[in-house]
């Protein structure tokens, strides 16, 4: 019921939920008559979609996230026992698809076979299920990573996967197990850098004994110019990914998963 909900009210604390809630006040105000409080209402959603989708604000956003797990060349890592490689980077193959396709957080894998090729662990494990409903496929994430991975170069026998997990917390929990059925101790932990504050607090409440790998860095040093003050679409979209993130820290908190 958890994971239902989560996933159902999720949107709503998003920037473009979240003004449409309250432009939905402001149509409900209005109608009651109640015409200050429906404009100071609509007013605010205008206020928070215009903010989310500044491009400096939405750096600043990602980048208090980002900036709490620095990069590394991948020579720098020790050695590991696995690189632990977090899903949420695919598409499963559904029509008019006809190979698994991936989305702009495919760094997570690439960053993987890195540390796989510059020898900091002899095996990737791949970790994400599937939740069909919203997927619209049964083939777990775990799965549609192998097969990219297998494209890639990567030896069925370099690989382990995770395919029950439908969150991050998860991830951390079925991780765990698999590797301690496995005997195995110190992993590498590859996700996107946003997400990386999250999956590392969730993993060390699992008894995972990891290093953090991050990637999929968004975030990078730009200069001002008068165009960083108009609303930008791939602005608003970072900041939907940061608020994700920082909701998503808070109810974990609340959970107790942290």
């Amino acid at each position: 019921m958890f994971l239902f909900l989560s996933k159902l009210l999720a949107p709503l604390v998003y920037p473009l939920g979240a003004a449409a809630c309250l432009w939905a006040v402001a149509a409900l105000l209005r109608w009651r008559g109640r015409t200050a409080g429906a404009r100071r209402s609509l007013l605010a959603g205008i206020a928070v979609v215009l903010l989310a989708s500044n491009p400096m604000a939405a750096d600043l956003l990602l980048g208090s996230l980002e900036s709490r797990y620095p990069p590394a060349p991948v020579e720098e890592y020790p050695l590991a026992d696995a690189i632990v490689v977090l899903g949420g980077t695919t598409l499963p193959p559904l029509p008019p698809r006809i190979e698994v396709e991936v989305n702009a957080s495919f760094d997570r894998l690439l960053h993987g076979l890195r540390l796989l090729r510059a020898g900091r662990a002899p095996r990737l494990l791949l970790s994400g299920g599937t939740i069909s409903y919203l997927s619209g496929s049964t083939l777990p994430e775990a799965a549609r990573l192998a097969r990219l991975a297998a494209e890639l170069g990567v030896e069925p026998g370099q690989l382990l996967l995770e395919s029950r997990s439908r969150n991050t917390r998860e991830n951390a929990v079925y991780t765990a197990r698999l590797l301690e059925e496995r005997g195995l101790k110190r992993v590498l932990l590859v996700t996107s850098a946003r997400h990386m504050p999250r999956a590392a607090a969730v993993f060390r409440k699992a008894g995972v004994d990891f290093v953090p790998a991050p990637t999929d860095f968004r975030v990078a040093p730009k200069p001002f110019s008068p165009w960083r003050l108009l609303p930008d679409l791939e602005a608003l979209d970072g900041s939907t990914r940061a608020v994700k993130e920082y909701a998503g820290l808070v109810v974990y908190r609340l959970r107790g998963w942290l």
